[in-house]
C-alpha cells in the first residue's frame, strides 16, 4: 500500500511541475475587500511597449493591474464606476501617458460609453456618444497602435463611416466615400457596401491571422482583417468571385481587389464558396458534392500559385490527417473513409478553409460545419456574457467586437464539423507527417472547464491563459506556444 501512495504522490508531483512550467506570473487581487463573485476579467495589451493590464470585476466594482513587458506590477486602480445599459465591450484605447479607455455599447448598438481610467490621477471618467445621424448602423471596431476605430454605415449611402477618439475625449468622424468602387450582389447586381456588410444579419466576424482559426469562424461569407494600418473585409455571397474592400486608416481612403472563384462554369445554387487571406496568399474555395478546388493566389499580383483539387471517387492525396468528423448528438469525434462522405458532409453546410504558418510550414484546415441547435450551451451565451451592472464587465473579453483570439478559442462549441487538415512548404508542396496539436488545443487539455473568469490572449509571440481562485483572490497566467 505504502508503494501505491509513493506511486500516487510522484504522479502527482510530475503533472504539478509540467502545468507550472508554463506558469508566467500570479499577483493577488489586493484590492478586492468584499466576497462577491468574480464577473468577469479583461486583458488589454499595449502593443507598442508590452505593458499588459488586467481588469477584474465583480457586481460592485473594476480592479485595475497594470504590469511591464516583465511582468512587474506597475500600477493598480478601483473603480466604481457603474452604467447598467452599456453590456457590450467593444474596444480599447491606450494614451502616450498610459491611460486606459474601454468602449462599451448598449444592447441594440445605438449608444456608446467611454469609460477612462487614469492609474495616474487614481480615478476613472465616462463620457457618453450617439452614431451622428439617425439610421446609422454599427458594424465593427478596430484598436489599431493603440488607438480605437468605430465602423459604421448607412442605408442609401455609398460609402462608410469611421470614428476616431483622440487623447482629449474628441470624436473626429471621417467618411469614406465608395462610390469609385464597384460591388456586386450574391445575384450578379450592382449593390452598394451597405448591402454586403449587412447581407449575414450578424455581427462580422474579425480575424486574428496568428491564431488557429477553426472552420466555425473562417466559414462566415463576411469577414474583417486587420492588418498594420489597414482594415480589410472580404466578400464571398457571390459564388463567381470574392470582393476585398481595403481601407486605409492613415488617409481615410479606400480601394478594392477581387479574385475569381474556381468551379465558374457552375452557376448551380448547391456550389458553396469561401476565402481566406493569409500573408501574401489568399485561399479561394470552390466546391459541390462532387469535387472541391482550392486556388492558392498570390494577394499582390493575382496570380495563381497552386490548386488543389478533390473529386469524389478519389482518395485526397494532400491530407494528414484522416477525415474528421467532431460534434454531433451521438458521436463527438468520428473518422470518414470516403472522399465522397466528405464531400457530402461540408457541403451541407457552411465551408470555410484557413491556413496558419509556423515552423516554415502551412497548415491548412479545409472543411465545413452545421449548427447544432439542441447541443447544451449555445455560442450566444458564451458570447453575450453576464449582465453584471458594470459597464466594463458587462459582456466581457468573449465579443466578437473585443478579443478575437478568445472569441476564435470558444467558436467551437455548438457544432458539428466536418474536416481535413494538410501541410505544405513554403511554395505549397504537401508534406508527409502529422499534425502537431495546436496552441488551443494544448489550452483545452489543459483545463476543459472555461469559465468567465478565465481569459486568452496572444501577447508577443505567444498564448496566455489566465484563470482565477476565487478563494485566493489570485490570478494565474500560463504560456502557451505551438
Amino acid at each position: 500500500m505504502k508503494k501505491k501512495y509513493l506511486f500516487i504522490l510522484i504522479l502527482v508531483f510530475i503533472f504539478g511541475s509540467l502545468s507550472a512550467q508554463n506558469e508566467i506570473f500570479s499577483f493577488k487581487n489586493s484590492l478586492k475587500e468584499n466576497s462577491t463573485d468574480i464577473k468577469n476579467v479583461i486583458p488589454i495589451v499595449n502593443k507598442e511597449n508590452g505593458n499588459l493590464a488586467y481588469f477584474i470585476a465583480d457586481a460592485k466594482n473594476v480592479y485595475a493591474y497594470k504590469f511591464n513587458e516583465n511582468f512587474v506590477l506597475q500600477d493598480k486602480l478601483s473603480s466604481e464606476e457603474k452604467r447598467r445599459k452599456f453590456k457590450t465591450l467593444i474596444g480599447y484605447s491606450i494614451s502616450k501617458n498610459g491611460n486606459y479607455s474601454a468602449f462599451l455599447t448598449n444592447k441594440n448598438k445605438k449608444k456608446f460609453l467611454i469609460v477612462n481610467f487614469s492609474f495616474l490621477n487614481k480615478k476613472t471618467t465616462s463620457k457618453e456618444f450617439k452614431l451622428e445621424s439617425n439610421g446609422e448602423k454599427f458594424i465593427q471596431t478596430a484598436s489599431v497602435k493603440n488607438n480605437f476605430y468605430l465602423i459604421s454605415t448607412k442605408t442609401g449611402v455609398d460609402g462608410l463611416f469611421i470614428y476616431e477618439f483622440n487623447e482629449k475625449g474628441t470624436i473626429k468622424r471621417n467618411k469614406i466615400d465608395l462610390s469609385h468602387l464597384k460591388f456586386t450582389s450574391r445575384l450578379g447586381r450592382k449593390t452598394k457596401i451597405v448591402n454586403l456588410l449587412s447581407y449575414s444579419k450578424k455581427d462580422i466576424n474579425k480575424i486574428d491571422e496568428n491564431s488557429p482559426n477553426p472552420i466555425e469562424i473562417v466559414a462566415d461569407k463576411e469577414k474583417m482583417y486587420v492588418r498594420k494600418d489597414k482594415i480589410i473585409f472580404t466578400f464571398d455571397s457571390n459564388k463567381s468571385f470574392t470582393q476585398i474592400l481595403i481601407i486605409d486608416l492613415n488617409t481615410f481612403k479606400a480601394t478594392s481587389k477581387i479574385f475569381n472563384k474556381p468551379l465558374s462554369e457552375i452557376k448551380s445554387i448547391k456550389k458553396k464558396t469561401n476565402s481566406f487571406i493569409l500573408h501574401n496568399n489568399i485561399f479561394v474555395l470552390a466546391s459541390t458534392k462532387n469535387e472541391l478546388i482550392l486556388d492558392i493566389i498570390d494577394y499582390d499580383s493575382g496570380k495563381s500559385k497552386k490548386e488543389l483539387t478533390i473529386l469524389k471517387e478519389e482518395p485526397i492525396l494532400f491530407k494528414n490527417t484522416p477525415i474528421i468528423q467532431e460534434g454531433g448528438y451521438y458521436a463527438n469525434y468520428r473518422e470518414l473513409n470516403k472522399t465522397k462522405k466528405f464531400l457530402r458532409k461540408i457541403n451541407a453546410g457552411k465551408i470555410g478553409v484557413s491556413a496558419r504558418k509556423y515552423n516554415e510550414k502551412f497548415q491548412l484546415t479545409i472543411g465545413g460545419y452545421t449548427i447544432q441547435h439542441n447541443s447544451g450551451m449555445m455560442i450566444g451565451s458564451m458570447i453575450g456574457g453576464i449582465s453584471t451592472g458594470i459597464a466594463i464587465a458587462s459582456l466581457g473579453n468573449t465579443t466578437v467586437f473585443f478579443n478575437p483570439t478568445q472569441f476564435t478559442f470558444n467558436a467551437t462549441l455548438n457544432s458539428k464539423s466536418t474536416r481535413i487538415e494538410c501541410l505544405f512548404d513554403q511554395n505549397f508542396n504537401h508534406i508527409n507527417g502529422e499534425i502537431d496539436k495546436n496552441v488551443f488545443d494544448k489550452m483545452q487539455k489543459d483545463n476543459a472547464n472555461f469559465t468567465n473568469d478565465m481569459t486568452v490572449i496572444k501577447y508577443k509571440n505567444y498564448f496566455i491563459k489566465g484563470s482565477y481562485n476565487k478563494k485566493m483572490k489570485m490570478y494565474t497566467l500560463k504560456k502557451y506556444t505551438d
